[in-house]
């Protein structure tokens, strides 16, 4: 599918890799630089998932000689994707001006740690600091009082597709200008990319603005029930309004005098019976449902493996296994079931052959300025990837049925997939509909929705209807379970993906009850997924291509998620880490500490040099690192580390939301999107995801009302005003 593009990776982070792997099964040739010796995660289920398809060439970038044949490359190469802080780069010539003059076709993507000219962007790219710095170990829930490390590595997977389809925009951008240039991200913009549902603020109207929460436990259980036998069931009903008194089981339970109308009655009822029971009776009655799995279950699920959620690989090192495989189905053509290559396999191809393309010169307004998208999708899985769409330029028309999206009650998670969007409402349910979505249809390069399959076909959503009316749209959609399969018209939402994924215990910590996760890592991580290949799909068709149809699902990503692991040829799961039980850290070298006055400081000490750098500050007892640390106050603390050599930094803790929104240089950054809108008045929630250099965002528009465009994308499609008013009178439209 990206069969003419030529990436050369250099990194070993998380973000890098996994960017890398996409475009790579998309069809990228990714050329991956590696040092003398090779990554030193060679070897582990990591890199076989992460650079599976991709070259291998090893350059000493220290040499002169090293950096002669990388230059070679990237003079034969479509995009530089790195994790160099700009000093870094700099000195290795990759800087984005020297760059710009001596391949100026070039895209370039660099994975810092903080954005791009944050005060912060030299400082250490280790997730655990990013996190401590931002703040983010405030929004997690825990077992204890104070910061909670997070275990799913939210900064690197929501980096890694910020990355992919930034490229991919920058790209786009070439095609008409000719030119290359920054399509940057950083780790700090992928945790902001996850907490729209939990960082924002109003200054009026009906949403309360997210409290500041206590200093105290937080171990927070949604729908979350333990079972007879104790196996956990996650169980989401979003308005909460479905009556579990209906239940079979659930009779027999209050017949035993179990009174299920307290929250304390409910945990008990669920506790009288086995988990079969429960998940039974709940998909009976349609309510979205799942055990809580533990982490790489969801590898051996029937659903993942029907859907090609899996893919058997005969790795280099593991032998034959069982992979975590893109989320995606398409009609196009792609590169997977590849391995990761031995050290230094296929590095040696000629590139020498490359065309680019010779574009107009033109800057654009904004990277994604003309482009035109249809998003008829709703809640958040899918929205939130045309939202980002917008966020750079594109004109994203959201159609909503005249009731306006069934999220909207939920105002802070509507602003969190709606900003930068345009509405039209229309009631699809009645024929004479139909010509207005045709149109739209018509209008579109993309369209997009998240429906069930069901709900699509009553509404001339499906993929049949949509061709229909234009053959070849950009066509991308969003479901629970995937297309295949015995589940594939089942409900699905985030927690019950959270669970099927294992995030729910990965994240409690090492024998602790299993808890709910707030910001809805699993509904944005579809969102980006479809970001990603709704770039792509717009990025082909561009090129001259024909309009793709691309699927990816909740269960897709959860299944992706899983990247730390695989199956191996004895069937048993290739280790990883773990959260420790105190929800501090992964090991004595990598955790936050607590100092004397309360802050606590996060340490990243990955190297013989920075351990032997944290020894000599705690001590050489690593079961007295805590207690030695809480002696000292937390700025002497950091001090004394960060002179040692140890990456380190303080945490940020207390009401970290506010803190960011009213830092003047995040706003100055445009990392605070700030926009007014009735009735909510200010609407502040994080902001710029991408830095494009010379190019700027376009983050302009706040979250629609419902239908508050419907007059002028009518006209725009060609409606004169005595049809609008037809179609009005007649409540086909709001």
């Amino acid at each position: 599918m990206l069969n003419d593009l030529r990436i050369v990776e250099i990194g070993e982070g998380m973000a890098v890799q996994v960017a890398g792997l996409m475009l790579s099964e998309l069809g990228a040739d990714v050329l991956k630089i590696e040092r003398p010796g090779g990554d030193p995660s060679r070897g582990s289920a990591q890199f076989a998932n992460w650079n599976r398809g991709k070259r291998s060439q090893v350059l000493d970038l220290e040499s002169p000689e090293g950096l002669a044949q990388l230059r070679q490359k990237l003079a034969q190469a479509d995009v530089l994707l790195h994790q160099f802080s700009p000093t870094r780069a700099a000195a290795f010539g990759l800087g984005d001006a020297a760059l710009a003059q001596h391949y100026p076709s070039l895209v370039v993507c660099g994975i810092t740690g903080s954005a791009r000219n944050h005060p912060d962007v030299e400082r250490g790219a280790d997730e655990l600091l990013v996190a401590a710095r931002l703040g983010v170990f405030y929004e997690n829930d825990g077992h204890r009082a104070g910061p909670i490390v997070w275990r799913y590595r939210m900064g690197s997977w929501s980096a890694a597709h910020l990355a992919a389809s930034g490229i991919l925009t920058r790209l786009i951008m070439r095609l008409q200008s000719g030119k290359g240039g920054a399509a940057h991200t950083s780790l700090m913009q992928g945790y902001l990319s996850k907490l729209p549902m939990v960082w924002a603020r109003n200054s009026e109207g009906p949403m309360p603005n997210p409290p500041i929460w206590p200093n105290t436990a937080r171990a927070i259980s949604m729908q979350l029930y333990q079972c007879q036998g104790g196996d956990w069931l996650q169980i989401m009903d979003p308005s909460q309004q479905f009556d579990l008194g209906l239940l079979p089981t659930m009779w027999d339970v209050i017949a035993e005098g179990v009174d299920i109308e307290t929250p304390a009655g409910k945990i008990e009822a669920f506790k009288r019976r086995p988990l079969e029971q429960w998940l039974g009776d709940l998909r009976a009655a349609d309510i979205a449902v799942e055990p809580a799995y533990p982490m790489g279950a969801v590898l051996s699920h029937d659903d993942a493996r029907a859907n090609g959620y899996v893919v058997e690989i005969d790795d280099p090192i593991f032998g034959k296994t069982i992979q975590p495989n893109l989320p995606f189905h398409t009609d196009a053509e792609l590169n997977t079931g590849q391995p990761a290559p031995r050290l230094g396999e296929g590095g040696g191809t000629d590139w020498s052959d490359k065309v680019y393309p010779s574009g107009t010169g033109k800057p654009q307004a904004s990277p994604l300025a003309g482009a035109r998208v249809l998003d008829c999708g709703m809640f958040l899985a899918g929205p939130m990837g045309p939202m980002l769409m917008g966020d750079m330029g594109a004109d994203v028309i959201k159609l909503e049925p005249l009731t306006g999206d069934r999220i909207r009650f939920m105002h802070r998670y509507y602003q969190a997939a709606a900003r930068s969007k345009r509405s039209i409402a229309i009631d699809l349910r009645k024929p004479e509909a139909q010509p207005i979505l045709a149109r739209l249809v018509q209008w579109a390069e993309v369209v997009h929705h998240n429906m069930r399959f069901k709900g699509a076909d009553k509404l001339g959503l499906n993929e049949e209807t949509i061709r229909k009316y234009n053959p070849d749209v950009a066509f991308t959609y969003v479901s629970a379970y995937g297309q295949r399969g015995s589940r594939a018209s089942w409900p699905g939402y985030d927690s019950i993906f959270n669970a099927i994924a294992g995030w729910e215990f990965e994240n409690a910590g090492a024998g602790n009850r299993p808890v709910f996760n707030r910001p809805g890592t699993m509904d944005i991580h579809s969102a980006q997924s479809c970001l990603v290949t709704c770039m792509a799909a717009l990025y082909v068709k561009r090129n001259g291509g024909k309009g793709h149809t691309f699927h990816t699902s909740l269960l897709g990503v959860s299944a992706f998620s899983q990247g730390e692991t695989l199956i191996k040829s004895d069937g048993t799961l290739a280790p990883t880490y773990h959260l420790d039980s105190d929800q501090t850290g992964f090991s004595p070298w990598h955790r936050i500490y607590e100092a004397s006055d309360g802050i606590w400081v996060a340490v990243a000490a990955h190297s013989d040099k920075a351990r032997a750098g944290l020894r000599s500050v705690l001590g050489n007892n690593e079961a007295e690192f805590a207690c030695t640390a809480k002696s000292q106050a937390s700025e002497q603390l950091l001090a004394a580390l960060e002179a040692a050599g140890v990456p380190a930094d303080l945490v940020n803790f207390e009401n970290a939301m506010n803190r960011f929104f009213d830092d003047p240089q995040n706003r100055e950054l445009g990392l605070v999107s700030a926009i007014e809108q009735a009735p909510y008045g200010l609407i502040e929630q994080p902001g710029e995801f991408w830095n494009f250099g010379e190019t700027p965002m376009a983050i302009v528009r706040a979250a629609p009302t419902i239908g508050q465009h419907t007059d002028e994308i009518m006209r725009q499609v060609g409606y004169t005003d005595e049809e609008i008013a037809a179609f009005r009178e007649q409540q086909i439209i709001a």
